[in-house]
């Protein structure tokens, strides 16, 4: 179980075998198959996403990136990515994230991490959140039990309830 004030460990071998093990879990939740949810698993650790939120009657879409790279004590690491790249470059590509402020998930284009600046998805489904030491309450913390369908679900609701259309394109 993730703890507040402590970080995670990189474990990749173990992140792999989340992924695996997970995977079926939540495609058999979602009654559907990986391409018709529009997934792609970009290696045998990382799994891209398709996201969209609708603003004052437009619909965006967005790429989400999750990476495993821990073991089932952590979630996945999580962040949105150009769609061309599947990376994230810093303010140069801050227009490929959507903004989400939600008590549950608030999207950060540049936050002070513990190796420099981040995109941070700030929620405690997030490796992320752990990551950059965050505090909160106890009740929120990823269960040693989760899957990434958790992850997913908190940003669904964000975009659902608290989204607020794209960030602007960097102007600098």
């Amino acid at each position: 179980m993730a703890v507040h004030g402590s970080r995670p460990t990189l474990d990749l071998r173990a992140g792999r075998q989340v992924l695996d093990q997970h995977l079926p879990r939540v495609l058999e939740f979602e009654g559907q198959s990986m391409e018709e949810l529009g997934w792609n698993q970009l290696s045998d650790r990382t799994l891209l996403v398709p996201m969209r939120g609708t603003h004052e009657g437009v619909v965006e879409e967005y790429l989400l990136r999750l990476d495993f790279i821990a073991g089932a004590d952590w979630p996945p690491s999580a962040r949105f990515v150009n769609p061309a790249t599947h990376d994230y470059a810093g303010q140069s590509d801050q227009h490929y994230l959507p903004q989400l402020t939600s008590p549950e998930v608030h999207v950060h284009p540049a936050y002070p991490g513990p190796d420099g600046v981040i995109q941070l998805v700030c929620c405690s489904a997030v490796f992320e959140y752990y990551d950059v030491n965050h505090g909160g309450e106890d009740a929120i913390l990823w269960r040693t039990g989760d899957t990434f369908r958790n992850t997913l679900s908190a940003i669904g609701r964000a975009f659902r309830t608290n989204y607020q259309g794209r960030f602007e394109r960097y102007a600098g």
